[in-house]
């Protein structure tokens, strides 16, 4: 901008470094302010405007600098690999501006530059031991041997492995063991006693359960801790068997006559008994526990007495008047209430 006034108004004529404009550019507001079309097409110089009008003439100067922002990618990651053949190295972006680093927010609208990784380090390894995978132990339990193989080599810059001496080897590291102890654990096993008796708690009809002892023992016999089988399948120390003391079934006799004929006092009863089924004698009542025990006693005729109630003894009757649902007398009857 060229912040110039006057009347009459000046003509203003722009130039950079002391000389007319050549390249692309744009004139606004009657040539005050000059618009650059395209920054790269100038260089850090001076841009001036000479104001002219009849009262005389006046020049203001100013400077351009220009700053870009580039991406630059002149350092590198550390060498992957300090000898053999796959060391490499990687370019690091970074967004300069003059030669100091920005965020690289800066850069985000200027195209990356291609990125190549670099070799390094190609170069023969210094001599060293190679060692193989360890061989499946001798013994499973009780003690065994496994073994590997241990040799010297030197990977070469074109990526093979050159066979050298032990002596080489020697000279840089203590030689790795190719044997060791293995499966030092006792040999364990589970061992279980006979099955009990077929006659634990019936859990069907003729189906009961029956036990064992589990235990854990050395190959020779020595009993150990459970914790020492942990690892091994554990067999069952219970299981369902069939026997005969289960073939029973709950056996119920007829209600008794009820002991009221209307009111709230009246139930009868029954006899309820585990019997077996085969002999149909009574047995102890948890034979049958599996099923559900049947009732032995129920209430019988509640209903409202109307005038008397009558009821039932052992060798007469009580004839009871109630009103209203409360008994106001009774007495001993031989007929009817």
């Amino acid at each position: 901008g060229c912040a110039v006034d006057g009347h009459p108004t000046p003509n203003i004529t722009w130039l950079y470094s002391g000389k007319p404009l050549s390249l692309r550019h744009q004139l606004l507001a009657a040539g005050r302010i000059l618009q650059i079309l395209n920054v790269s097409d100038f260089s850090d110089g001076e841009f001036s405007c000479l104001a002219q009008n009849e009262a005389g003439s006046l020049t203001q100067i100013m400077s351009l600098a220009i700053q870009e922002y580039q991406w630059s990618a002149d350092k590198l990651t550390a060498c992957s690999a300090s000898c053999g053949h796959r060391g490499l190295q990687l370019p690091q972006l970074r967004c300069l501006l003059d030669g100091a680093e920005v965020n690289a927010s800066y850069c985000a609208e200027t195209p990356k530059p291609p990125l190549q990784p670099v070799a390094c380090n190609r170069r023969d390894c210094p001599s060293r031991w190679m060692v193989t995978s360890w061989s499946p132990c001798t013994r499973s339990c009780g003690g065994g041997i496994q073994t590997r193989r241990v040799t010297c080599q030197r990977l070469t810059a074109k990526g093979s492995s050159v066979p050298v001496s032990s002596e080489a080897c020697a000279l840089v590291s203590k030689r790795p063991v190719d044997t060791q102890n293995c499966n030092r654990q006792l040999c364990v096993e589970w061992a279980v006693s006979s099955w009990g008796q077929c006659n634990g708690p019936c859990i069907g009809p003729r189906l009961a359960v029956q036990h064992r002892q589990v235990f854990c023992q050395t190959k020779d016999g020595t009993s150990v801790s459970s914790d020492q089988c942990s690892s091994l399948p554990r067999p069952l120390s219970t299981q369902n068997c069939w026997t005969d003391v289960c073939g029973v079934h709950w056996r119920v006799s007829l209600w008794t006559v009820c002991t009221a004929t209307c009111g709230n006092y009246g139930f009868q009863s029954r006899r309820v008994d585990c019997v077996h089924i085969r002999s149909n004698k009574p047995v102890m009542e948890h034979h049958c526990s599996w099923r559900p025990r049947p009732a032995n006693w129920q209430r019988c005729n509640i209903t409202p007495c109307e005038n008397g109630t009558l009821l039932r003894g052992g060798e007469g009757d009580w004839c009871r008047s109630s009103k209203e649902g409360r008994v106001v007398s009774q007495k001993w009857n031989t007929g009817p209430c």
